[in-house]
């Protein structure tokens, strides 16, 4: 059963235990073009890239949407992989870690679009609620370090777990390299071997106010599935991408929402065949069953409703028509470019 190439979903960054990961600059090498859309949140950015990933769909176009890290319902860019084409919005990705030399970067402002004179009656508001939302995100990464991060590498917590099948999960960062390093250098580190491959690395899970958002099901529905539990199970992971990398294989990684040194998954899109650390569909299997503190259900409801406060705010002062028209003069870009593409 061949998968579905048309749409992928899933998340290039991660609000992790290790702080804020983006595995944007690994993907953006593969770039030539990209499109930035620039504005506050409820200008009407997510919608405008859904639209035209949606048209470009309708046209027969692959395309890869990402998800907001912060926001699972919104979406905070596109991929057209084969044209080596992206659209983001600047406000759902990491500052400047998308930016590399050689992609033609084309920005556009839907702040432009907005009456400035609400927004000048209503600048002290977003300037409180910007701050807030910083704190409150900054607070996020806090509780999950402190609550769930360490959780994961308890032996306790491991052995209580072997028995529903859940292994160790393998590190792309070698266990003996790693005593004296920081848990964020050691990320950092894991990310960087990835970048300096050719191995495509994304996250299927993301957080949101109900729990884990969970993209894995679907994503792997129409692969060839070999789900592996057991106490063996980080020894086979570690030895199936070893062998992957030296053979060659084209590989996709999909990594731990928490700790992002480790893999979940490895995928070989070409062989219609994942690898997976137990069931796709069970949160338990990959550590993540447990319900979400108080806590940290609090912030993260904190933080939706701070952006939906900001997001009523400049929608307030949208014209939104003038988005529509923008919407099909940079479908019009798009299909160009990938007119000239074909050409040569």
């Amino acid at each position: 059963m061949g998968n579905k190439p048309d749409v992928r979903h899933y998340f290039a960054e991660g609000v992790t235990n290790r702080g804020y990961i983006s595995l944007l600059p690994n993907m953006m090498s593969k770039w030539e073009r990209t499109y930035v859309l620039m504005g506050g949140p409820g200008t009407g950015k997510s919608t405008l890239i859904k639209m035209i990933g949606l048209e470009l769909l309708d046209r027969g176009y692959e395309v890869d949407f990402l998800r907001s890290a912060r926001d699972p319902d919104s979406i905070a860019g596109l991929l057209l992989r084969r044209f080596r084409l992206a659209m983001l919005d600047q406000c759902e990705i990491a500052p400047l870690q998308w930016r590399a030399p050689g992609i033609i970067e084309q920005f556009f402002d839907l702040t432009g679009y907005c009456d400035l004179r609400i927004l000048d009656q209503k600048r002290q508001s977003v300037l409180e609620l910007e701050q807030e939302i910083t704190r409150v995100h900054q607070q996020i990464g806090e509780i999950l370090a402190e609550e769930l991060g360490e959780r994961l590498r308890q032996k306790s917590y491991t052995d209580k777990n072997k028995a529903k099948g859940r292994p160790w999960l393998p590190n792309l960062y070698p266990a003996e390299e790693s005593k004296e390093v920081s848990p964020w250098l050691k990320a950092q580190d894991a990310i960087k071997k990835l970048q300096q491959s050719d191995v495509n690395s994304f996250f299927l899970h993301g957080m949101d106010r109900q729990g884990w958002r969970n993209l894995a099901p679907h994503y792997l529905s129409d692969y060839d599935q070999i789900c592996l539990d057991g106490e063996e199970t980080h020894e086979a992971m570690d030895w199936v991408f070893k062998e992957a990398e030296q053979l060659g294989q084209v590989i996709d990684i999909v990594l731990h929402p928490l700790n992002p040194d480790e893999i979940l998954g490895i995928i070989f899109p070409e062989r219609n065949l994942v690898i997976w650390q137990g069931a796709p569909d069970c949160l338990e299997d990959q550590g993540l069953g447990c319900p979400f503190s108080s806590k940290l259900s609090e912030a993260l409801t904190g933080a939706q409703n701070i952006r939906d406060q900001l997001k009523s705010i400049y929608m307030s002062a949208m014209d939104f028509d003038q988005v529509d028209f923008l919407r099909n003069e940079m479908i019009n870009s798009i299909l160009r470019y990938i007119e000239q593409k074909h050409t040569f």
